[in-house]
């Protein structure tokens, strides 16, 4: 093996371990509920509560309606645990808009402001 390649190995290596062990710490001070479920970013908004959903859970498919009972338009986004978020859309007054996840059993986690 020669020397350069030797020492770039070596050097990728180092990194990797570095990352990695950051990256463990960075995890475990993750703020977390009393359930263990993790907490949503600071930056991040809950949608309020007259948005309301509704599910039909599969084992690979989810499908999520969400109806918008406020008076003002507002733009979500749906988090999905164990399957593929939605993008961020538009929910007018008394409409009602819906998204389907795939994954291993999705389900909604939480819907949130874009």
């Amino acid at each position: 093996m020669s020397r350069t390649l030797r020492s770039a190995s070596v050097a990728f290596i180092a990194a990797f371990a570095l990352s990695s062990f950051a990256g463990g710490a960075a995890h475990a001070a993750a703020p977390t509920t009393s359930g263990g479920e993790s907490v949503a970013a600071p930056s991040e908004t809950r949608a309020p509560t007259c948005l309301t959903d509704r599910e039909k859970k599969g084992k690979v498919y989810t499908t999520v309606w969400i109806t918008n009972k406020c008076k003002k338009i507002y733009r979500v986004k749906l988090i999905m645990a164990r399957g593929a978020d939605s993008r961020c859309f538009s929910i007018e007054p008394g409409q009602t808009r819906s998204h389907k996840s795939r994954g291993v059993s999705p389900y909604l986690e939480r819907v949130s402001l874009c």
